[in-house]
Protein backbone atom coordinates (compact mmCIF):
# COMPACT_ATOMS: atom_id res chain seq x y z
CA UNK A 1 0.00 0.00 0.00
CA UNK A 2 1.71 3.44 -0.95
CA UNK A 3 1.99 5.97 1.63
CA UNK A 4 -0.79 8.01 0.30
CA UNK A 5 -3.55 5.88 -0.63
CA UNK A 6 -6.00 8.64 -1.13
CA UNK A 7 -4.66 11.12 -3.66
CA UNK A 8 -4.18 8.90 -6.32
CA UNK A 9 -7.05 6.36 -5.04
CA UNK A 10 -5.82 2.99 -4.78
CA UNK A 11 -9.92 2.20 -5.07
CA UNK A 12 -8.84 2.93 -8.64
CA UNK A 13 -5.94 0.36 -8.93
CA UNK A 14 -7.64 -2.61 -7.35
CA UNK A 15 -10.70 -1.61 -9.92
CA UNK A 16 -8.68 -2.06 -12.05
CA UNK A 17 -7.57 -5.66 -11.62
CA UNK A 18 -10.76 -6.71 -10.60
CA UNK A 19 -12.82 -5.00 -13.67
CA UNK A 20 -15.22 -3.39 -11.10
CA UNK A 21 -19.23 -2.98 -12.77
CA UNK A 22 -21.73 -3.53 -10.83
CA UNK A 23 -24.07 -6.45 -9.81
CA UNK A 24 -23.87 -9.40 -11.29
CA UNK A 25 -24.82 -13.26 -10.58
CA UNK A 26 -23.57 -16.55 -11.80
CA UNK A 27 -22.47 -16.96 -15.09
CA UNK A 28 -21.92 -13.70 -16.75
CA UNK A 29 -18.33 -13.32 -16.84
CA UNK A 30 -16.61 -13.80 -20.61
CA UNK A 31 -12.91 -13.69 -18.96
CA UNK A 32 -13.71 -16.56 -16.83
CA UNK A 33 -14.36 -18.48 -19.91
CA UNK A 34 -11.47 -17.01 -21.72
CA UNK A 35 -9.01 -18.36 -18.94
CA UNK A 36 -10.48 -21.64 -19.71
CA UNK A 37 -10.30 -22.17 -23.21
CA UNK A 38 -6.80 -20.75 -23.24
CA UNK A 39 -5.92 -23.94 -20.66
CA UNK A 40 -8.04 -26.01 -22.92
CA UNK A 41 -6.08 -25.38 -26.23
CA UNK A 42 -2.78 -25.01 -24.09
CA UNK A 43 -3.31 -29.10 -23.06
CA UNK A 44 -4.82 -29.53 -27.08
CA UNK A 45 -1.60 -28.86 -28.17
CA UNK A 46 0.39 -31.83 -26.92
CA UNK A 47 -2.09 -34.23 -27.58
CA UNK A 48 -1.33 -36.64 -30.74
CA UNK A 49 -3.81 -36.27 -33.30
CA UNK A 50 -5.21 -39.80 -34.25
CA UNK A 51 -3.98 -39.94 -38.07
CA UNK A 52 -7.33 -41.45 -38.85
CA UNK A 53 -9.45 -38.48 -37.67
CA UNK A 54 -6.77 -35.94 -39.11
CA UNK A 55 -5.08 -37.20 -42.19
CA UNK A 56 -3.07 -33.27 -42.21
CA UNK A 57 -2.08 -32.68 -38.98
CA UNK A 58 0.04 -29.93 -39.58
CA UNK A 59 -2.78 -28.29 -40.95
CA UNK A 60 -5.26 -29.23 -38.03
CA UNK A 61 -2.26 -27.47 -35.84
CA UNK A 62 -2.24 -24.48 -38.06
CA UNK A 63 -6.21 -24.19 -37.76
CA UNK A 64 -6.04 -24.53 -34.19
CA UNK A 65 -3.92 -22.02 -33.80
CA UNK A 66 -5.42 -19.43 -35.71
CA UNK A 67 -8.22 -20.09 -33.60
CA UNK A 68 -6.70 -19.42 -30.47
CA UNK A 69 -5.05 -16.48 -32.10
CA UNK A 70 -8.35 -15.32 -32.86
CA UNK A 71 -9.53 -15.48 -29.23
CA UNK A 72 -6.73 -13.87 -27.55
CA UNK A 73 -6.79 -11.09 -30.12
CA UNK A 74 -10.53 -10.07 -29.58
CA UNK A 75 -10.25 -11.00 -25.57
CA UNK A 76 -11.82 -7.73 -23.88
CA UNK A 77 -10.01 -8.09 -20.59
CA UNK A 78 -6.18 -7.96 -21.02
CA UNK A 79 -6.56 -4.66 -22.73
CA UNK A 80 -8.97 -2.84 -20.50
CA UNK A 81 -7.04 -4.58 -17.27
CA UNK A 82 -3.85 -2.68 -19.12
CA UNK A 83 -5.85 0.65 -20.23
CA UNK A 84 -6.65 1.49 -16.84
CA UNK A 85 -3.58 0.52 -15.13
CA UNK A 86 -2.30 3.11 -17.31
CA UNK A 87 -4.69 5.38 -16.27
CA UNK A 88 -4.33 4.63 -12.96
CA UNK A 89 -0.41 5.69 -13.12
CA UNK A 90 -1.42 8.79 -14.81
CA UNK A 91 -3.83 9.49 -12.49
CA UNK A 92 -6.69 9.99 -14.79
CA UNK A 93 -9.36 7.53 -12.74
CA UNK A 94 -11.14 4.14 -13.52
CA UNK A 95 -13.89 3.54 -16.36
CA UNK A 96 -15.27 -0.23 -17.29
CA UNK A 97 -15.14 1.65 -20.50
CA UNK A 98 -11.27 2.80 -20.16
CA UNK A 99 -11.29 4.21 -24.15
CA UNK A 100 -14.35 6.24 -24.52
CA UNK A 101 -13.14 9.79 -23.15
CA UNK A 102 -10.06 8.91 -25.86
CA UNK A 103 -12.21 8.56 -28.68
CA UNK A 104 -13.07 11.60 -31.15
CA UNK A 105 -16.21 13.09 -31.32
CA UNK A 106 -17.88 11.18 -34.20
CA UNK A 107 -16.28 7.65 -32.20
CA UNK A 108 -18.18 8.39 -29.11
CA UNK A 109 -21.25 9.10 -31.18
CA UNK A 110 -20.62 5.61 -33.32
CA UNK A 111 -19.64 3.85 -29.80
CA UNK A 112 -23.66 2.99 -28.87
CA UNK A 113 -24.24 1.14 -31.60
CA UNK A 114 -20.93 0.02 -33.02
CA UNK A 115 -18.08 -0.39 -30.61
CA UNK A 116 -14.55 0.40 -30.79
CA UNK A 117 -12.52 -2.02 -32.83
CA UNK A 118 -9.46 -3.69 -31.52
CA UNK A 119 -6.82 -1.98 -33.52
CA UNK A 120 -8.59 1.31 -32.06
CA UNK A 121 -8.13 -0.17 -28.48
CA UNK A 122 -4.26 -1.01 -28.87
CA UNK A 123 -3.94 2.09 -31.07
CA UNK A 124 -5.24 3.99 -27.33
CA UNK A 125 -2.95 1.88 -25.18
CA UNK A 126 -0.01 2.59 -26.99
CA UNK A 127 -1.10 6.22 -26.94
CA UNK A 128 -1.52 6.68 -23.23
CA UNK A 129 2.20 4.18 -22.70
CA UNK A 130 3.83 7.01 -24.55
CA UNK A 131 2.78 9.51 -22.26
CA UNK A 132 3.38 7.41 -19.31
CA UNK A 133 6.53 6.37 -20.61
CA UNK A 134 6.13 3.08 -20.66
CA UNK A 135 7.33 0.94 -23.89
CA UNK A 136 4.53 -1.66 -23.92
CA UNK A 137 3.69 -0.85 -27.80
CA UNK A 138 5.93 -3.10 -29.15
CA UNK A 139 4.02 -6.21 -27.60
CA UNK A 140 1.14 -5.08 -29.94
CA UNK A 141 3.43 -5.13 -32.60
CA UNK A 142 4.48 -8.43 -32.52
CA UNK A 143 1.20 -10.60 -32.63
CA UNK A 144 -1.15 -8.03 -33.63
CA UNK A 145 -2.04 -8.07 -37.78
CA UNK A 146 -5.39 -6.67 -38.83
CA UNK A 147 -5.55 -8.33 -42.03
CA UNK A 148 -4.58 -11.78 -40.75
CA UNK A 149 -7.44 -11.03 -37.76
CA UNK A 150 -9.96 -9.82 -40.05
CA UNK A 151 -9.36 -13.15 -42.99
CA UNK A 152 -9.46 -15.51 -40.09
CA UNK A 153 -12.94 -13.93 -38.29
CA UNK A 154 -14.65 -13.22 -41.87
CA UNK A 155 -13.60 -17.14 -42.72
CA UNK A 156 -11.97 -15.56 -46.18
CA UNK A 157 -8.81 -17.34 -46.11
CA UNK A 158 -6.83 -20.55 -47.51
CA UNK A 159 -4.06 -22.36 -45.87
CA UNK A 160 -2.06 -23.67 -49.15
CA UNK A 161 1.19 -25.20 -49.86
CA UNK A 162 3.33 -21.64 -48.79
CA UNK A 163 1.05 -19.98 -45.79
CA UNK A 164 -1.70 -18.44 -45.24
CA UNK A 165 -3.32 -17.34 -48.31
CA UNK A 166 -6.62 -14.19 -48.48
CA UNK A 167 -8.66 -11.92 -50.60
CA UNK A 168 -8.82 -8.52 -49.43
CA UNK A 169 -11.86 -7.19 -51.53
CA UNK A 170 -14.45 -9.08 -53.35
CA UNK A 171 -12.39 -8.17 -56.68
CA UNK A 172 -10.06 -10.28 -55.58
CA UNK A 173 -7.59 -8.04 -56.71
CA UNK A 174 -6.07 -6.78 -53.36
CA UNK A 175 -4.92 -9.79 -51.46
CA UNK A 176 -3.03 -10.88 -48.29
CA UNK A 177 -0.52 -13.62 -47.42
CA UNK A 178 2.08 -14.56 -44.92
CA UNK A 179 4.17 -17.63 -45.09
CA UNK A 180 4.11 -20.05 -42.55
CA UNK A 181 6.82 -18.70 -40.87
CA UNK A 182 5.79 -15.30 -40.08
CA UNK A 183 2.40 -16.73 -39.19
CA UNK A 184 4.31 -18.84 -36.77
CA UNK A 185 5.50 -16.16 -35.10
CA UNK A 186 2.52 -14.05 -35.14
CA UNK A 187 0.20 -17.09 -33.16
CA UNK A 188 3.43 -17.85 -30.69
CA UNK A 189 3.69 -14.13 -29.66
CA UNK A 190 -0.31 -14.15 -29.70
CA UNK A 191 0.21 -17.16 -26.95
CA UNK A 192 3.12 -15.94 -24.95
CA UNK A 193 1.12 -12.50 -24.47
CA UNK A 194 -1.78 -13.89 -22.96
CA UNK A 195 -0.15 -16.50 -20.99
CA UNK A 196 2.71 -13.67 -19.49
CA UNK A 197 -0.58 -11.04 -19.13
CA UNK A 198 -2.57 -14.13 -16.99
CA UNK A 199 0.18 -15.05 -14.85
CA UNK A 200 1.08 -11.54 -13.96
CA UNK A 201 -2.65 -10.58 -13.36
CA UNK A 202 -2.74 -14.13 -11.44
CA UNK A 203 0.19 -13.30 -9.54
CA UNK A 204 -0.25 -9.36 -8.61
CA UNK A 205 -3.61 -10.48 -7.21
CA UNK A 206 -1.92 -13.42 -5.39
CA UNK A 207 1.18 -10.45 -3.81
CA UNK A 208 -2.17 -9.09 -2.56
CA UNK A 209 -3.91 -11.71 -1.39
CA UNK A 210 -1.30 -12.26 1.18
CA UNK A 211 -2.80 -8.78 2.86
CA UNK A 212 -5.90 -10.32 3.49
CA UNK A 213 -7.08 -9.94 7.19
CA UNK A 214 -5.42 -6.77 7.81
CA UNK A 215 -6.38 -3.64 8.74
CA UNK A 216 -4.78 -1.00 5.94
CA UNK A 217 -4.81 2.84 6.86
CA UNK A 218 -6.46 3.95 3.58
CA UNK A 219 -8.60 7.32 4.22
CA UNK A 220 -6.94 9.71 6.75
CA UNK A 221 -9.71 12.30 6.53
CA UNK A 222 -12.82 10.07 7.35
CA UNK A 223 -10.61 7.05 8.80
CA UNK A 224 -11.47 4.14 6.57
CA UNK A 225 -9.40 1.15 6.55
CA UNK A 226 -8.94 -0.86 3.68
CA UNK A 227 -9.01 -4.65 4.00
CA UNK A 228 -8.53 -7.00 1.10
CA UNK A 229 -10.53 -9.92 0.34
CA UNK A 230 -9.45 -12.95 -0.99
CA UNK A 231 -11.22 -15.90 -2.76
CA UNK A 232 -10.69 -19.73 -1.81
CA UNK A 233 -7.49 -19.67 -3.92
CA UNK A 234 -6.01 -16.91 -1.42
CA UNK A 235 -6.26 -14.40 -4.41
CA UNK A 236 -7.64 -10.79 -4.28
CA UNK A 237 -11.03 -11.21 -5.35
CA UNK A 238 -11.98 -7.38 -4.08
CA UNK A 239 -11.68 -5.02 -1.02
CA UNK A 240 -13.74 -3.61 2.01
CA UNK A 241 -13.20 -0.25 3.58
CA UNK A 242 -14.37 -0.27 7.40
CA UNK A 243 -15.43 2.91 8.56
CA UNK A 244 -15.20 4.34 12.06
CA UNK A 245 -18.89 4.66 12.22
CA UNK A 246 -19.71 0.82 12.27
CA UNK A 247 -20.46 1.31 8.43
CA UNK A 248 -18.27 -0.61 5.20
CA UNK A 249 -18.52 -0.32 1.49
CA UNK A 250 -17.27 -3.52 -0.11
CA UNK A 251 -16.76 -4.81 -3.85
CA UNK A 252 -16.06 -8.71 -4.32
CA UNK A 253 -16.07 -10.19 -7.37
CA UNK A 254 -15.84 -13.89 -7.34
CA UNK A 255 -17.18 -16.74 -9.30
CA UNK A 256 -20.69 -16.82 -8.20
CA UNK A 257 -20.88 -13.33 -8.96
CA UNK A 258 -20.03 -9.52 -8.15
CA UNK A 259 -21.44 -8.38 -4.61
CA UNK A 260 -21.06 -4.57 -4.11
CA UNK A 261 -22.49 -2.70 -0.93
CA UNK A 262 -22.23 1.14 -0.06
CA UNK A 263 -20.09 1.83 -3.30
CA UNK A 264 -21.07 2.76 -7.55
CA UNK A 265 -19.26 3.30 -10.33
CA UNK A 266 -19.24 7.15 -10.74
CA UNK A 267 -18.40 7.43 -15.18
CA UNK A 268 -18.64 11.09 -14.23
CA UNK A 269 -15.97 11.15 -12.18
CA UNK A 270 -14.23 8.26 -13.44
CA UNK A 271 -13.81 5.93 -9.90
CA UNK A 272 -15.52 4.08 -7.98
CA UNK A 273 -17.29 5.98 -5.42
CA UNK A 274 -17.74 4.72 -1.54
CA UNK A 275 -20.39 5.54 0.61
CA UNK A 276 -19.37 6.40 4.23
CA UNK A 277 -22.69 6.23 5.70
CA UNK A 278 -24.14 8.32 8.34
CA UNK A 279 -22.39 11.56 8.91
CA UNK A 280 -21.80 12.65 12.74
CA UNK A 281 -23.68 15.51 14.09
CA UNK A 282 -21.19 17.23 16.10
CA UNK A 283 -17.96 15.32 14.76
CA UNK A 284 -15.02 15.11 17.43
CA UNK A 285 -11.22 15.19 16.07
CA UNK A 286 -10.58 11.73 14.91
CA UNK A 287 -13.79 11.73 12.02
CA UNK A 288 -15.92 13.33 10.55
CA UNK A 289 -18.15 10.01 11.01
CA UNK A 290 -17.23 10.06 15.07
CA UNK A 291 -19.58 12.48 17.37
CA UNK A 292 -17.24 14.33 19.79
CA UNK A 293 -16.66 12.41 22.88
CA UNK A 294 -17.14 8.71 21.14
CA UNK A 295 -14.52 6.32 20.49
CA UNK A 296 -14.70 5.12 16.63
CA UNK A 297 -16.23 2.09 15.85
CA UNK A 298 -15.63 -0.32 13.36
CA UNK A 299 -17.09 -3.41 11.78
CA UNK A 300 -14.85 -7.16 12.45
CA UNK A 301 -12.21 -8.00 9.53
CA UNK A 302 -13.35 -11.08 7.79
CA UNK A 303 -10.97 -13.53 8.59
CA UNK A 304 -10.17 -13.03 12.39
CA UNK A 305 -13.40 -11.70 13.14
CA UNK A 306 -11.87 -8.74 15.21
CA UNK A 307 -12.65 -5.55 15.28
CA UNK A 308 -10.92 -3.11 12.91
CA UNK A 309 -8.97 -0.75 14.70
CA UNK A 310 -7.09 2.62 13.37
CA UNK A 311 -3.33 2.11 14.54
CA UNK A 312 -2.54 4.52 17.17
CA UNK A 313 0.90 6.10 15.27
CA UNK A 314 -0.50 6.59 11.88
CA UNK A 315 -1.58 10.09 10.65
Amino acid sequence: MPNDPASNDIVNYFSSLLRVLGLEDRGWDPHVESEALVNDFHNLFSVDLPADKFPEPESTHWRLGLLIYSHVVEMSAPYEILLNLIRFKLNEGYSPNPYFKYLNTKEQKDFERYGIKTYRKIQIIKELALRARLSIGEIFDDYYNADLRNAFNHSNYILTDEGFRARLDLSGMKTFTISYKALDKKLTCAKAFVAAFLYMHHQTRLAWGERAGEGIPYDPHYKGLMEVLVDEEKLMCGFKVHWPNYSESYYQRKKDGIDMVNCCVSIPNATLELMVGLYARKPGKFSPLVEEGQEPRYTPLEISGDPARWPDDFV
